[in-house]
């Protein structure tokens, strides 16, 4: 049997950990547009501002793929693959067969297809070719505008702060992180930004970015007003990299399909990470939730389930975290915008910084924000998933903290500290 993965991120080496030993003796093929072995993504923030060294970002050394047995394409991504002919084709002109096929390719940065965005001094962050990009060509003073108030962005301001930098955060929707929390969390997020030195616009939209002598100077807002600076950085989320499927009826725009056993319409096609639609727990909606431990959880089913395992992938809870300075927020379940018909119980301690929201439906915990006070995290998740590894429930709350960060022990590959556990 013949194994191809597409990637080698979380979800892609993941699968191939769990496929070797499943499949021992088996050709396994891990195609990766990246020539680098594992990194945490999560940690790109820590090393853009100093905290961290290049070292510690690796999750595998440099003999990762001979220790596992595994046969490395790097540096080439796939263009197309062909399910009938079990074949991918790659940017080189070459091609790798396949007797099953995993899609973990992940995803990529948006932007807002805006006047300027062509300028040098534009960037995004989602990996470490960007993260090295965008720190070789920061100016040394000045002003950066970070476009998204989301877990990202949030933690690139912070480090672009570190960096010596004024930050302007824009967000174009009312608060701070508009997905995972309500307006209390968002103004206590919003205390700590301002405490840091970081401005944060709301319901403001960029039109377009002005520059001079091909480089950026300035944002202009729909409102009319300019945010004079040097750099610009887009953190408004990220698009599926699904293309090397279009016409194969296996993925649309916003990601690719899966069943509980993470495969695709086609019977020897899996997909697991930021490239799929994997059920949430809760909901049992379908949705793509690009959340780190969850890629890694989904490589795990999928690899074993290319050796026709039959594992079954339950569905994925969320669980987020941030880290900011001395401002430490843990989510998790159902956001506050998907509570309808729920019961919401909060608890304010504005004197010392502390909230705690939890929903409730039916009587069963589904949602949780935790501000400050965030020891017990991992007793509430045990509450919504009652099959999370026992050590989530320790006092830590299965949440390991370290001198920069949190991370979820559960996370799969590596524990890592973890700033940002959510891929916005």
């Amino acid at each position: 049997m013949r194994y191809v993965i597409i990637g080698a991120s979380a979800a892609g080496c993941k699968a191939a950990e769990t496929l070797r030993r499943y499949a021992p003796a088996s050709p396994i093929t891990v195609i990766s547009e990246e020539a680098q072995p594992l990194y945490s993504r999560p940690l790109l923030t820590y090393l853009l501002s100093g905290e961290v060294s290049l070292d510690k970002v690796w999750l595998r050394g440099q003999d990762y793929f001979r220790r596992w047995n595994l046969a490395p394409v790097l540096g080439t991504p796939v263009i197309r693959v062909d399910p009938e002919a079990h074949t991918v084709h790659l940017r080189d002109g070459s091609s790798i067969p396949y007797d099953r096929l995993l899609v973990a390719s992940g995803a990529r940065p948006r932007l807002l297809g805006l006047p300027g965005e062509d300028l040098a001094g534009v960037y995004t962050l989602r990996t470490l070719a960007d993260c090295q990009r965008l720190s070789a060509g920061l100016p040394e003073a000045g002003q950066a505008v970070v476009v998204g108030a989301g877990a990202v962005g949030l933690k690139t301001a912070e480090a672009l702060k570190r960096r010596g930098l004024g930050v302007i955060l824009v967000e174009l929707g009312p608060q701070a992180l508009p997905r995972m929390v309500d307006a209390t969390a968002a103004g206590l997020l919003q205390q700590a930004l301002k405490a840091q030195g970081i401005d944060l616009l709301v319901n403001a939209a960029p039109a377009a970015l002005l520059g001079a002598h091909g480089r950026v100077q300035g944002v202009a807002l729909t409102d009319g007003r300019e945010l004079p600076c040097q750099a610009v950085l887009f953190a408004i989320g990220v698009t599926p990299n699904v293309e090397l499927l279009a016409g194969t009826g296996l993925a649309g725009p916003d990601g690719i399909p899966v069943d509980h056993q993470l495969g695709t319409a086609h019977p020897h096609i899996f997909a697991a990470g930021d490239c799929s639609h994997p059920y949430h727990l809760l909901t049992g909606r379908r949705a793509a939730y690009p959340i780190w431990p969850a890629a890694a959880a989904q490589g795990r089913v999928a690899g074993a389930n290319l050796a026709g395992a039959g594992l079954t992938y339950d569905g994925l809870l969320p669980q987020n975290s941030l880290s900011l300075g001395d401002f430490h927020l843990i989510t998790g379940g159902l956001s506050p915008r998907d509570c309808q018909g729920c019961e919401v119980v909060t608890d304010l301690d504005a004197r010392r910084g502390h909230y705690r929201s939890l929903i409730y439906r039916d009587g069963r915990l589904v949602g949780l924000t935790l501000v400050g006070a965030v020891a017990d995290a991992g007793v509430y998740f045990r509450l919504m998933d009652p099959n999370l590894p026992p050590e989530s429930a320790s006092r830590s709350g299965g949440v390991g903290w370290t001198q920069k960060g949190f991370f979820p022990k559960t996370a799969g590959i590596g524990e890592q500290k973890m700033g940002v556990t959510a891929i916005d």
